[in-house]
């Protein structure tokens, strides 16, 4: 396993300017967190790959600013907006393997607190088929991830989307597991040999996102429990701005991760 980071931990700095800042933090892997949408034009990440490659970094994933209105965009009962929704998630994979990414990494919808009936599950999973092949076809895999605001905060949304969508992959996020009352053990349990990306942090009572080494987590029973199922992928730093006051004090993240895998 390596240890990486994902650019969203120095939001609202521009894109651009955070790789400097985790090629000087002796990284290689990194997760590119879009902010906005003229980031997905060529112009912009053809220039924002070079840059990375020249800095040695490699871009393990990708992530999307669309990630609030997912499930408007693309699992809305408005046949025509999913239409245009997958064509521009269609752009975005393409983006994401211009870049060499692997994983997509994706939120679906937001929780509105009712169930699906049987048709509406089945429509939803059928779009999640389509941008599975979307993003297939370009090389790229689509990962859902948990998220405490989402669907996904709920393992059994995990469990039931492991069984009838087997082409989905998944992304594994701390501190969104903690957010939802639940333990990262359950959504591990759910994602099971279909994690393919980490979203690492530690947390407090207190606080539910902090830099690895400054909260409670047990992380020699994390690497121990991935490890059991096979995983061999990233592990992505992703915190927020506010967790740290310099880039320094990542490196001594990484040093905590260190412990227990690689960069």
């Amino acid at each position: 396993m390596r240890v990486g980071i994902s650019t969203a931990c120095f939001y609202p700095q521009p894109l651009e300017e955070s790789l400097q800042i985790l090629a000087g933090l002796g990284v290689h892997a990194i997760e590119i967190f879009f902010n906005t949408e003229s980031e997905f034009s060529p112009r912009f990440y053809e220039g924002l790959g070079a840059e990375a490659r020249s800095l040695g970094l490699e871009v393990v994933s990708v992530h999307p600013y669309t990630s609030l209105m997912e499930g408007m965009l693309l699992f809305s009962d408005y046949a025509r907006r999913t239409e245009d929704g997958m064509l521009q998630y269609q752009r975005y994979f393409e983006c994401a393997a211009a870049l060499g990414a692997q994983y997509f990494t994706f939120h679906g919808e937001r929780d509105m607190g009712h169930a699906d009936d049987p048709a509406r599950w089945e429509r939803k999973c059928a779009a999640y088929r389509r941008l599975c092949a979307l993003a297939s076809a370009c090389g790229v895999t689509l990962a859902q991830e948990n998220v405490a605001w989402c669907r996904s905060h709920d393992p059994a949304f995990i469990h039931a989307l492991y069984r009838d969508v087997p082409e989905l992959r998944y992304t594994l996020d701390i501190k969104q597991a903690y957010r939802a009352g639940h333990n990262w053990r359950d959504f591990l349990d759910a994602m099971g040999d279909r994690l393919v990306n980490v979203h690492i942090n530690d947390f407090s009572a207190e606080q539910s996102c902090l830099l690895p080494g400054d909260g409670t987590m047990d992380y020699a029973d994390f690497f121990s429990r991935l490890r059991s199922i096979g995983y061999n992928g990233h592990t992505m730093i992703e915190v927020y701005r506010n967790n740290f006051r310099e880039p320094v004090e990542i490196e001594r993240a990484l040093r905590v991760l260190g412990r227990y895998t690689t960069r």
